[in-house]
C-alpha cells in the first residue's frame, strides 16, 4: 500500500509540473510567428504595396485631396470646399500602418543581427527599410505637418517639427544609401518581395539620393544654406534617378486591392484647362518663353 501511494505521489507531482510547463504556454498565440520566424523582406514588400494604395484610400487620399488641389476637380473635394475629415481619418491610418511595417522590418533585422539569425542581405534590407520609412514619413508630415520620428517603439510618441522632420530624413538617407553593399547577392526569393525594384541595390540608392534632392528642393525658402549643401552633397554622388529604369515604379493590375490603379473610378473625369493644355502641347505660356 506504502508502494501505491508513492507511485500515485509521483504521477501526481510529474502530472502538476507538466501542467504548469502547458500553464505558462496559455499566454502564446500558437497563430503568431516570433521575431525568428518572420522574414525582414516581408515588412519592407508590405509597406511599398499598401502605399500604392486601394481604391478606396485613392479616392480619398489621391483623388479628392491632391488631384484636386492640383487641377480642378468638378466632382467635389477640397477645390470646392466639399471635404470631409473622414477622408483623413482614413489616410493617416492606413498610411501610419505603412510607417509601421517599414518601422518594424528595421527593428526585426536589428533582432536577427543580434541573436544571429541574419540572413548575409540583412544589413541592406535595415538601409532599405529606413530609406522607404523616411519616403513615407515625407508624405505623412507634407500632408499633416509635425511627425513623431519615434513612432511604433511601444511607448507614447512625441510629435516634433517638420523642420525637425525634414533632418531626420535627410540624416536617414545620407547614412542608409551610403551602408548599402552593392556586391551582397540577390536570390530570387528575395527579389520577388520587392515591387518596385527586386532589391536591386544600386537602384535604391539612387532613388535615397533623389529623395535627398527632393527634400533639399523643399528646404529652399525655409533654410537656402542647408537646402544648397544638402542638394550638392546629394549630386555628388553620382547615383541618383538619371534615366526611366531607374525610376520606383511599382506594376498596376486591375482589382481591389493596392495594386489596382489609382485612376480606378468611373467618374473620375480628367478635366483640364485651357492654359494646362496649352503647355502640354507646347502652347501658350510655355511657347513665348521660347521666343
Amino acid at each position: 500500500m506504502k508502494n501505491l501511494t508513492k507511485i500515485i505521489f509521483s504521477l501526481f507531482i510529474g502530472l502538476t509540473i507538466v501542467s504548469c510547463d502547458d500553464f505558462d504556454m496559455i499566454n502564446d498565440d500558437p497563430m503568431a510567428a516570433s521575431a525568428d520566424q518572420v522574414q525582414v523582406e516581408y515588412f519592407i514588400n508590405n509597406a511599398i504595396i499598401g502605399a500604392q494604395q486601394d481604391p478606396h484610400i485613392a479616392e480619398r487620399a489621391f483623388v479628392l485631396y491632391w488631384k484636386g488641389a492640383g487641377m480642378h476637380n468638378l466632382g467635389g473635394g477640397i477645390t470646392l470646399g466639399t471635404h470631409n475629415d473622414g477622408w483623413s481619418v482614413d489616410y493617416w491610418s492606413t498610411a501610419s500602418s505603412w510607417l509601421n511595417a517599414a518601422t518594424t522590418a528595421i527593428q526585426i533585422a536589428n533582432e536577427k543581427a543580434n541573436n544571429g539569425s541574419a540572413q548575409p542581405y540583412n544589413d541592406n534590407l535595415i538601409q532599405v527599410a529606413r530609406i522607404w520609412r523616411a519616403y513615407l514619413l515625407s508624405e505623412l508630415s507634407d500632408n499633416f505637418g509635425p511627425m513623431p520620428i519615434n513612432a511604433f517603439q511601444g511607448i507614447n510618441p512625441e510629435f516634433v517639427s517638420t523642420k525637425e522632420v525634414y533632418d531626420f530624413m535627410l540624416d536617414e538617407l545620407t547614412q542608409a544609401q551610403s551602408l548599402i553593399n552593392t556586391d551582397v547577392a540577390r536570390p530570387s526569393k528575395l527579389q520577388n518581395l520587392d515591387a518596385a525594384y527586386m532589391f536591386e541595390w544600386e537602384k535604391w540608392i539612387r532613388f535615397a539620393n533623389s529623395l535627398r534632392m527632393r527634400f533639399a528642393m523643399r528646404l529652399s525658402e525655409v533654410d537656402p544654406n542647408k537646402a544648397a549643401s544638402e542638394f550638392q552633397a546629394a549630386v555628388a554622388t553620382n547615383l541618383y534617378i538619371s534615366e526611366a529604369s531607374h525610376n520606383f515604379s511599382v506594376e498596376e493590375r486591375p482589382g481591389w486591392d493596392p495594386l489596382t490603379g489609382v485612376m480606378s473610378r468611373e467618374w473620375n473625369g480628367q478635366f483640364l484647362s485651357a492654359t494646362l493644355n496649352n503647355i502640354y502641347v507646347g502652347l501658350g505660356a510655355s511657347r513665348h518663353n521660347h521666343r
